[in-house]
């Protein structure tokens, strides 16, 4: 009982180590394997961690809009191949 939760609290770590990367993969950024390797570099300093934070929050809106512009793209094109 005592491994399997070590190896709980050990995964529950992982993913708050990486959760900067992972919001910004989350999030269709371009930078987001720049924000992994911020944050597996120096994300065990607060500092790295909040900055590698912040990079993958930025400009959501952006990332937001060219994503839901590539998907009306492709279904305008779907469309078009119907007609």
């Amino acid at each position: 009982m005592h491994v399997f939760l070590s190896y709980v609290i050990v995964a529950m770590g992982v993913a708050v180590y990486f959760m900067p990367s992972m919001i910004a993969r989350r999030r269709l950024k371009h930078e987001a394997a720049r924000v992994l390797l911020l944050n597996l570099f120096l994300g065990w300093t607060i500092a790295g961690w909040i900055g590698a934070l912040s990079w993958a929050t930025k400009s959501f809106g952006a990332d937001l809009r060219s994503a839901e512009n590539a998907a009306r793209l492709k279904r305008r094109s779907l469309e078009s191949e119907r007609d």
